[in-house]
């Protein structure tokens, strides 16, 4: 026992000293006002006799995705965990099988995505300029704090997984809007 405890700690101390020597990770500096702060964070409940909650990728139920701007063919949603319209932790995925533009908008907190499958590119602005967005590809991560004005768009079918804390909501930003902020 006293060697497993030994090589727990050894394991835990390299990934520590890995994590000090690492570069810190690609950030976009803000250039807007700062997020609100959030003073809880609350687990997804999992029900009474259940320890882990497991989605298999061929196996996932994908239901039609809300009314917004996903809506309608071509786009399905799985919430894999909790449930983006309570305030509590949850992740869900998207998938859109063609092209789109998901306007200027913010999120009441801050936005936590990762590129499934497929390629997705995020500028910044109440202005779409495509050419000043980020590519993402399958594998990539990235964090959009609560409050900043984006967009989103993909010329190729993508899988999208948010993990964030709800109530979740997506508020369109017109450029009449940004201007006058």
């Amino acid at each position: 026992m006293r060697s497993l405890t030994t090589i727990w700690s050894v394991f835990l101390l390299g990934c520590a000293v890995a994590a000090a020597a690492a570069p810190p990770p690609e950030q976009t500096p803000s250039t807007q006002s700062p997020a609100p702060a959030v003073t809880a964070t609350l687990e997804a409940r999992f029900p009474a006799e259940v320890d882990q909650i497991v989605h298999r990728s061929g196996e996932i139920e994908w239901g039609p995705c809300p009314p917004g701007p996903f809506s309608g063919e071509g786009c399905g949603m799985a919430v894999l965990e909790g449930s983006p319209g309570a305030e509590q932790l949850f992740t869900f995925r998207i998938r859109v099988t063609k092209p789109f533009l998901l306007p200027s908008h913010t999120h009441p907190r801050n936005e936590r995505v990762t590129v499934i499958d497929g390629a997705v590119h995020v500028g910044f602005g109440a202005t779409v300029d495509k050419a000043s967005s980020t590519r993402f590809e399958a594998g990539d991560f990235y964090v959009n704090r609560a409050g900043a004005v984006h967009f989103v768009w993909s010329d190729e079918p993508v899988i999208l997984q948010l993990t964030g804390i709800g109530p979740w909501g997506i508020h369109a930003v017109s450029e009449e809007k940004a201007a006058e902020d």
